[in-house]
C-alpha cells in the first residue's frame, strides 16, 4: 500500500543524483566513453514461447551499438561494462521501409545515423545492459570486468512478456576476446565481427538462446555528437520494464538526459584521442 509513496520518494532521490552527476561530468554520468558499432539482430526465436513476437519470432533488424566502460576508470582497472543496442522494429504491416534501412546503414555519421533512425516508420527499440553475474543471484549484480569477451551483459531488471516476467542477455562469444580498452576493442572490430549470443530467462530459470547480435566495424566514437539511450522512452514491442525499480530509474534517465550534449562534447578531443 506504500510503496507507491516510496517509489516517488525514491525516484526523485535518483533523480537529483544522476542529474548532479551528469552536471559534474558535463554529460553522462556514466558509460561517459564508448564506441558505436553498426549492429544486426537476427533473431531465430526461443525453444519456448514467451509471448514476445521479439522473443519468438524470426526477425532480421539492423540499427546501432555503442560498447563502453561504465565509470571510465583507465584500464587495467575493472569496469563494469556496457553494451546499448537500437534498431527499427518492423512496421505494423511487417514491411521494413527504405528509411528504416538508410537510418541504420552505418555508424561512420555517428548521431546522424541515430536521429534518422528515429525518424523511420515503425518503433524506436533500445536494449540496455552490463556486464552481470552469470548465476541466478548474479543475474540481479553488477559484474566488474577487464575484458569485453568473453562474457555475460545482463538486463539485470526484469521485462514483462506474456504475464511473466523474464531477464534479457547478450553472451559475447571467446572468437573475439579483448581486453575492455577501447583501443583494443576498435582493433578487433576492425578485424572481425563482435558477436554475441541473445537469451532469455526467467528469473530462477536456465537460459534460452533466442538470436544473436552482430557488430561490425569500423568503430567510432560518439564524443562528438553523443549518441544517449533511454530503454524506457522506447521499449521493445511486446517486453515492458517491470517492477518498481524501474520506475525509480526512470528519474534517473530522465535527469541526465536533461544535460545538452554540448557539455559532453567539450570533452571530445581528450575522448577522440583516446580510441
Amino acid at each position: 500500500m506504500r510503496r507507491e509513496p516510496v517509489t516517488s520518494a525514491a525516484r526523485a532521490v535518483l533523480a537529483a543524483v544522476f542529474g548532479t552527476a551528469a552536471r559534474i561530468r558535463r554529460g553522462r554520468p556514466l558509460h561517459p566513453v564508448g564506441l558505436l558499432f553498426d549492429a544486426a539482430l537476427h533473431l531465430h526465436g526461443a525453444p519456448s514461447l514467451w509471448g514476445a513476437a521479439f522473443l519468438d519470432e524470426a526477425m532480421e533488424l539492423r540499427g546501432i551499438a555503442r560498447l563502453s566502460r561504465s565509470a571510465g576508470l583507465p584500464y587495467p582497472s575493472p569496469d563494469v561494462l556496457g553494451l546499448a543496442v537500437r534498431w527499427r522494429h518492423p512496421s505494423p504491416d511487417g514491411t521494413a521501409a527504405a528509411e528504416d534501412r538508410a537510418g541504420a546503414e552505418g555508424t561512420g555519421r555517428g548521431a546522424t545515423a541515430a536521429s534518422d533512425a528515429e525518424a523511420a516508420p515503425g518503433a524506436t527499440a533500445e536494449l540496455l545492459l552490463a556486464t552481470t553475474g552469470r548465476t541466478v543471484p548474479g543475474r540481479r549484480l553488477l559484474r566488474p570486468a577487464v575484458r569485453w569477451a568473453p562474457g555475460l551483459y545482463g538486463s539485470l531488471l526484469p521485462y514483462g512478456a506474456g504475464g511473466d516476467r523474464v531477464l534479457l542477455g547478450a553472451v559475447a562469444r571467446r572468437s573475439w576476446a579483448s581486453p575492455a580498452r577501447l583501443g583494443a576493442l576498435a582493433r578487433v572490430a576492425a578485424a572481425r565481427p563482435l558477436v554475441f549470443d541473445l537469451v532469455v530467462a526467467s528469473p530462477t530459470g536456465p537460459w534460452e538462446r533466442f538470436g544473436v547480435l552482430e557488430l561490425t566495424g569500423p568503430a567510432h566514437t560518439d564524443a562528438d555528437e553523443p549518441v544517449r539511450f533511454d530503454p524506457l522512452r522506447h521499449p521493445i514491442p511486446g517486453l515492458e520494464p517491470a517492477g518498481w525499480i524501474q520506475r525509480v530509474r526512470e528519474g534517473a534517465y530522465a535527469a541526465a538526459q536533461r544535460v545538452p550534449d554540448a557539455e559532453a562534447a567539450g570533452l571530445s578531443g581528450r575522448r577522440a584521442r583516446s580510441v
